[in-house]
């Protein structure tokens, strides 16, 4: 490995075409000045580019084609920028300085800026400019929703609600279970059972889908359909309501517990 090394995950952030330019020009600013300070061509970077989409990926040295790729694709799921010397490939990093960004699109994926060199000057000072650079972009919908409240929330909202179908399914088949004893208590456990033993997979479809919604890293492309950023916004949106719903819902019992011993009335 490089002398020196510094890394970090990127969470939680919104990439906009914007973005992606502001982060190459301090990529390549970075390069330069390792370039300025070393005399041996060997130990001298290169920039180079994947960009991954639509099930398909390519690494050129070109920023223009780079570029191409990435405006042209239907869905992008990953884009690295790297930077390698010639010492690096033949040593497979073990001398030499490197820059690595990689930026996954993906809800389950991680996405990781990696600088390593003999300078420890220039890691330090590359590694603060990257990470000023994508901190930037951090997203704070993303990082509220990216939580165990969230999880924590939907549990709740779900448990709520299946007492509460349980209940208006219990009232419209309790007729039908006449003949029985506490035909609507009958009914209503009938129901909870069931959707007990679907709540677990409901859940988990659920969270999946908020995390695909809200990734770690999202490429937010001029051009990209107007239906998910809608989406996007409802699903925001919901969850405020549903947040603030719970936090009045709460205050209220809240106060009809405490206000008997402040009245003195029991």
């Amino acid at each position: 490995m490089p002398s020196f090394l510094r890394d970090f995950l990127v969470r939680n952030v919104v990439i906009s075409d914007e973005a992606i330019s502001e982060l190459h020009a301090t990529f390549l600013e970075r390069i330069a000045a390792h370039n300025q300070a070393v005399q041996d061509e060997s130990h001298k970077l290169t920039p180079f580019y994947i960009v991954r989409f639509d099930g398909r990926g390519y690494r050129t040295f070109s920023v223009e084609e780079a570029w191409r790729f990435y405006r042209s694709a239907r869905s992008v799921e990953r884009i690295v920028l790297g930077a390698v010397s010639e010492m690096g490939i033949r040593s497979n990093n073990m001398l030499g300085g490197q820059i690595d960004i990689v930026l996954n699109a993906g809800s389950n994926t991680n996405s990781h800026v990696v600088i390593g060199g003999e300078s420890k000057d220039w890691v330090e000072a590359t590694f603060s400019a990257l990470e000023m650079s994508l901190s930037q972009r951090r997203n704070l919908a993303t990082a509220i929703v990216r939580t165990q409240l969230t999880a924590l929330l939907l549990q709740i909202v779900g448990v709520i609600a299946g007492v509460l179908l349980a209940l208006w399914l219990a009232t419209l088949t309790a007729p039908v279970l006449e003949g029985m004893e506490y035909p609507r208590t009958v009914a209503f456990a009938f129901w909870l059972l069931i959707y007990s033993n679907l709540w677990t997979y409901i859940q988990q479809r659920a969270l999946a889908g908020i995390g695909a919604l809200f990734p770690n890293v999202r490429f937010s492309r001029s051009g990209d359909h107007w239906t998910q950023a809608l989406l996007r916004k409802g699903v925001e949106t919901a969850g405020i309501a549903i947040f603030l719903w719970i936090l009045g819902w709460l205050t209220r019992w809240a106060s009809s517990v405490i206000s008997p011993f402040l009245t003195g009335s029991v």
